[in-house]
């Protein structure tokens, strides 16, 4: 049996065993406390190599015959291989055990007994064994009788939250679990506590790997925890984690922790394929719901009861996703769908994915304004798909839930005039995309194309002959509200020289900066020019 199963006995109670009752402690008593699980005889000068953690290892002091200098050099190593105590028989064949040992000792907390002569290594050997025996066949009775009891539990179907709670009564401490989506489940102690918004906390012990004991600040306490992985991800592990809150872990509640992870994994297996089947349901209602294929008002109030969606009547916008950059995959895609669905303060956001985009509803509530809710969701988007831009294009507003397909529509629309007019703000609407919205309109005619090029194309010969930028800096011209000083500040150039690419464009085109008309037509043009190179995807 492994030393950690062992929490009965202790290098104290060895003075209680009737053939040890004349042993003397000689040193280290401070490491009295220390756990024996085993008995070890060391009459070779090689023990080292073959000792254990837990052991006490007794002596009749034949290895250090002559040379009782040795026992200073061997204590740092057995202390190190875990050794819990080591006990010599002085007088035969070393006379005491040397000063020096001693004091080594105290600054460990080795403890070292000073054996009676007349000690029979045998009887002690049994005595010792026989206790430990006791105690494990305690322990081992203890651990399968919590092991039986919640997987009966479990097997009735009682769910994660009873078991938790079960759990927590018999270990006396607040446990908790996190799923592989984030998702915080607490015992009752750990939810009187709290303890369900101390998310980073547990997400960092997974992020670090940390398994086993670890030390970590929740609830304003610097605690000590037992963390257990109930699953063999790599990534995003469910963590079961049990807190020493009220009364110190023993080993046993240790053992239990790791033992149940099994019934627990098994559980969230469970939990995973029943979810994954309702989300199904979910998301089909959400893509009929909001692209517009459930005509009947009556038909829409059904299905959304029957997944469990019920939609209030309430104004709401439809909102789809952009990506800035390179697009998500779509498992990706789905994962961040279950971590926002997991999200309690997301509830009243319903998020689907049609034809491999994201799309959204979200409320509009006084109490919670609608870029406030974005927010929140941008942030657990950046953190589920890290090093992903996004830009929510949010649709018209819709007066309840049978008009969000038109809310949809515009959202749709918003998103591709985002697109090809290369706008990078985190939040669109019709208002942001200024006059881009009305060129969106314009057909694909020779005039247009005529009008676009009597501008832009001058200025694209000049800059390709003269390796200049007078093109990009009347773009940045009308961006920064035709301020030269601005403008001269995003290109990082003199002022001087913004004015005088300005005023050689005008010249190049026949225009004035002083004439309305003249920079509205130039304007015009440069939007033009940008809507083109974003359908041409350039």
């Amino acid at each position: 049996m492994g030393s950690g199963v062992i929490t009965g006995l202790t290098c104290s109670d060895i003075l209680l065993i009737p053939d040890l009752k004349e042993a003397v402690v000689l040193a280290g008593s401070g490491g009295l406390g220390r756990y024996i699980n085993r008995v070890n005889v060391m009459e070779v000068p090689d023990v080292i190599d073959w000792v254990r953690p837990g052991e006490f290892l007794i002596t009749s002091g034949f290895p250090f015959h002559g040379q009782p200098g040795l026992i200073t050099e061997i204590i740092p190593q057995l202390n190190q291989k875990g050794v819990s105590a080591l006990g010599i028989k002085t007088k035969r064949y070393i006379d005491e055990v040397p000063a020096e040992a001693l004091e080594l000792a105290d600054q460990l907390d080795f403890p070292i007994f000073e054996l009676p002569a007349r000690t029979s290594f045998s009887d002690v050997v049994r005595d010792i064994m026989e206790r430990v025996l006791v105690q494990e066949a305690r322990e081992l009775s203890q651990l399968q009788s919590r092991f039986q009891k919640l997987s009966r539990q479990l097997l009735h179907g009682d769910g994660i939250e009873d078991f938790l709670q079960t759990l927590d009564g018999m270990l006396h401490n607040p446990i908790v679990l996190l799923d592989d989506t984030d998702q915080v489940f607490c015992s009752p102690q750990a939810d009187e506590l709290g303890l369900a918004g101390e998310l980073p906390a547990w997400m960092q012990l997974r992020q670090e790997g940390s398994l086993g004991i670890s030390f970590l600040t929740v609830g304003g306490r610097r605690i000590r925890a037992y963390v257990s992985a109930v699953n063999d991800k790599q990534n995003d592990q469910c963590l079961l984690i049990l807190l020493e809150w009220d009364r110190e872990l023993s080993v046993v509640d240790q053992l239990t922790i790791d033992r149940v992870g099994v019934l627990v994994g098994l559980e969230m297996i469970n939990a995973g394929a029943r979810r994954e089947v309702e989300l199904k349901y979910v998301d089909q209602f959400l893509q009929d719901w909001i692209s517009g294929r459930i005509a009947a008002a009556e038909d829409l109030k059904l299905r959304a009861e029957a997944c469990g969606c019920p939609l209030p009547e309430r104004p709401l916008r439809a909102v789809t996703v952009g990506w800035l950059e390179e697009k998500p995959e779509l498992k990706q895609l789905q994962q961040a769908v279950k971590r926002v669905r997991a999200r309690a303060d997301l509830q009243q956001v319903k998020l689907t994915i049609i034809e491999g985009e994201l799309v959204l509803t979200v409320p509009e509530l006084p109490e919670s304004p609608l870029e406030e809710t974005l927010g929140r969701l941008l942030a657990e988007l950046h953190r589920s798909l890290p090093g992903e831009s996004c830009a929510f294009c949010i649709g018209d507003r819709a007066e309840g839930p049978a008009e969000v397909r038109f809310s949809y529509e515009s959202a749709r629309r918003i998103a591709r005039i985002r697109e090809i007019s290369g706008y990078s703000g985190p939040y669109v609407d019709y208002r942001k995309l200024g006059v881009f919205r009305l060129l969106y309109h314009l057909p694909e005619l020779a005039e247009i194309g005529e009008y676009r090029d009597q501008y832009v194309i001058p200025l694209l010969e000049y800059d390709r002959k003269h390796n200049a930028s007078l093109l990009q800096t009347l773009q940045l011209y009308f961006k920064c509200n035709r301020n030269i000083k601005r403008t001269s500040a995003e290109l990082f150039t003199h002022y001087n020289t913004v004015t005088y690419r300005i005023d050689r464009a005008c010249e190049l085109l026949g225009l004035s900066l002083d004439d309305g008309d003249d920079m509205l037509e130039l304007q015009l043009a440069l939007k033009l020019h940008e809507m083109g190179r974003g359908r041409r995807g350039e």
